[in-house]
């Protein structure tokens, strides 16, 4: 009887030592699926700090698209064009938005109204509210400076888009035109419009920017050693209202003006409306940078605004999503996305108003880095 109370006793603690086992067995590999969790965690908000990623990663190449993953429908971008009231920079955001939908991506749009305290208040608010990037189109290339340097210390990578900063190594990445060939392409179209040669202005923006200096430069190289001869160059704000107040006294001062090259859209419909009001519509030739509805609609109307080279604002806001996207990714980044800038006149203004992503596709080796489906 003692002998069968032993074994009972034996199997008893036997079973009790397995059980405790197996238990500390679950617990620990609950402890290692927790230490999992926690890694991967840690991993993503390592990512997202986008520190100096470009041109150094190697988990994708710069010119792919950045990887897609479910985790991707949480992060957040904070993109930040210049004006609402102006269509370029509408096209850009909805460049930004439709990369978003595309990507699964929030992209929160906050105009600044070309104001570089609100780009500063801007960049502070969305680094406060945890943004995993953040994109700028910069009314200066200097002021710019300032919150990429702030986003820059928080850990957040920031896209310039547009205009360039001078300080190009704290951004993820800047995407614009080519704008120096778009100058360049400018100055060969008006040596196309006025054979005979003869005397031209050019209009420039008042604040400091990159993107601005390479298009006069590249307008002044085109017509160097031509019939054509750059006799002023005038400083306006942006906008039409201003352009008109300073083209006018130009357009009696320059009685024999050819024409005028405005180095941005809306300036351009100022100065058309300056030469209409001088009744100068059959002498002065105008030419835009940049294509905007209102400049389509001048150039298809047989108007003074005989054409002018386009950008593609809403491939350059576009990209600059993906850009930002592959820098919370932790994917390499290009530094400078350069768009091309296509000539545009009354011959294809159709086809390009019709789908400008179609015709900057078509006539450049450019192609829009979207999602494939």
């Amino acid at each position: 009887m003692k002998n069968r109370k032993m074994i009972a006793l034996t199997m008893v603690l036997c079973m009790a030592m397995a059980s405790i086992m197996g238990c500390s067995s679950s617990r620990n590999t609950s402890s290692s699926d927790d230490s999992s969790k926690d890694t991967t965690a840690t991993a993503s908000g390592d990512t997202a700090s986008g520190e100096d990623n470009a041109g150094t990663a190697d988990t994708s190449e710069a010119t792919d698209a950045p990887a897609s993953s479910d985790s991707a429908k949480t992060i957040k971008i904070g993109a930040m064009p210049a004006d609402s009231n102006i269509s370029f920079f509408q096209e850009l955001a909805k460049g930004m938005e439709q990369a978003g939908k595309d990507y699964g991506v929030t992209v929160d749009i906050q105009y600044t109204k070309r104001a570089i305290e609100k780009e500063l208040s801007l960049t502070e608010t969305f680094i406060s509210q945890k943004y995993d990037g953040l994109i700028l189109e910069t009314v200066d290339s200097d002021a710019i400076t300032g919150c990429l340097q702030k986003a820059k210390d928080a850990g957040i990578p920031m896209v310039a888009v547009d205009t360039v900063p001078n300080k190009t190594e704290l951004a993820a990445s800047t995407v614009t035109s080519d704008n120096y060939a778009g100058g360049k392409a400018a100055g060969e179209l008006i040596k196309k419009l006025l054979p005979n040669g003869g005397k031209v202005l050019m209009t420039k923006f008042k604040y400091s920017s990159v993107a601005m200096d390479d298009r006069y430069k590249g307008f002044e190289d085109a017509i160097k050693d031509s019939n054509i001869t750059l006799v002023d160059a005038v400083e306006q704000d942006g906008t039409r209202e201003d352009t008109i107040n300073k083209i006018t006294p130009l357009l009696t001062k320059y009685s024999d003006l050819a024409g005028v090259f405005c180095s941005q859209g809306d300036p351009a419909i100022g100065c058309l409306s300056a030469v209409n009001t001088a009744g100068l519509q059959s002498k002065v030739k105008v030419l835009s940078y940049d294509i905007e509805d209102e400049v389509a609609a001048a150039i298809a109307s047989d108007t003074a605004l005989v054409g002018g080279v386009t950008q593609f604002p809403y491939a350059m806001g576009y990209m600059s999503v993906v850009q930002c996207l592959k820098a919370i990714n932790g994917e390499q980044t290009d530094s400078v996305v350069k768009i091309p800038v296509l000539a545009v006149t009354k011959d294809n203004i159709e086809e390009f108003k019709n789908d400008p992503t179609a015709f900057l596709e078509k006539n450049s080796d450019f192609k829009l880095l979207t999602v494939e489906k």
